[in-house]
């Protein structure tokens, strides 16, 4: 009986019925027009070498991500006073690079044993306290190298609580397919913001990164604390709201799908660590 359903037939009980049902519906269901934010995060590489450079990178606002160098002289301050901002803090852990270039203290390299390899890797973790995850710094040989990049996240999956973000210094990077592999949280950059010390270069750059978030719904970039790219930062991310675009930790943005066949952390060579160097 069509009547029940609709029509001017139906009784009057059940077409106020309908009427509340549907104004309940309308208030309840989010505008159509409503959109969440695209999400970007920003990471602050090479911090370490200079506490006042770092300092001002710190004074930045926003939720942005510091990437501190290990065994440097200010590391561990840098990683502390971030942390006590509420600001997250990774690990920029240093990689052999096709150039030879020079690493810094705690570079990983093709030569080393897997012994000296894990030892490195848990000696850096020590000097930046409150590390939530780890990219490399430089690494366009090492990033190359299927077994260094297992070794890596295997050993990091002793870090039960961290991620990796391939910085893609090298577009044969295998290090986040080895992440992958290993069940470990990651992602990857998306855009440097500054290849070119220059404020309309890094201007520009930020902008590319938001074009990239509202394809794709979120975008990772990565800078450092020149001074051209803290004058554009400190002005530009106020205005981000504005544009619809929310800025967040990286850890907001790492890829958690697990691989069913995980690494166990007891393969490690040296003694199972349950947590990382958090305080």
């Amino acid at each position: 009986k069509a009547w029940l359903f609709c029509g001017p037939t139906m009784p009057e009980l059940l077409r106020r019925a309908l009427r509340i049902a549907l104004l309940l519906c309308a208030v309840c269901a989010p505008p159509v027009s409503a959109q969440s934010p695209m999400r970007i995060a920003i990471i602050i590489d090479d911090l370490g070498h200079s506490l006042y450079l770092g300092q001002q990178a710190l004074d930045l606002p926003g939720a942005l991500t510091y990437s501190v160098l290990p065994q440097l002289r200010y590391s561990h301050t840098i990683a502390q006073r971030a942390h006590k901002r509420g600001k997250e803090v990774m690990l920029h852990l240093p990689m052999q690079t096709t150039d030879g270039r020079r690493l810094g203290p705690g570079g990983l390299l093709k030569v080393q044993s897997r012994t000296e390899f894990a030892r490195r890797v848990r000696a850096n973790l020590a000097t930046v306290p409150y590390a939530s995850g780890v990219n490399n710094h430089m690494g366009s040989l090492l990033t190359q190298d299927e077994s260094a990049m297992r070794w890596l996240m295997q050993e990091l999956r002793c870090f039960h609580d961290l991620y990796f973000v391939d910085s893609r210094t090298d577009m044969r990077s295998v290090a986040r397919a080895q992440a992958r592999e290993a069940g470990l949280a990651n992602a990857a950059r998306d855009v440097f913001l500054d290849n070119v010390r220059d404020v309309r270069y890094v201007r520009r750059q930020l902008q590319v990164l938001i074009a990239r978030a509202r394809s794709q719904g979120t975008a990772i970039g990565i800078g450092h604390p020149y001074p051209a790219t803290l004058a554009v930062l400190a002005e530009e991310i106020p205005r981000l709201a504005a544009q619809g675009i929310q800025l967040v930790p990286v850890s907001e943005l790492v890829e958690t799908e697990r691989n069913p066949k995980l690494w166990h952390a007891s393969s490690s060579p040296l003694q199972k660590v349950a947590k990382n160097s958090k305080q």
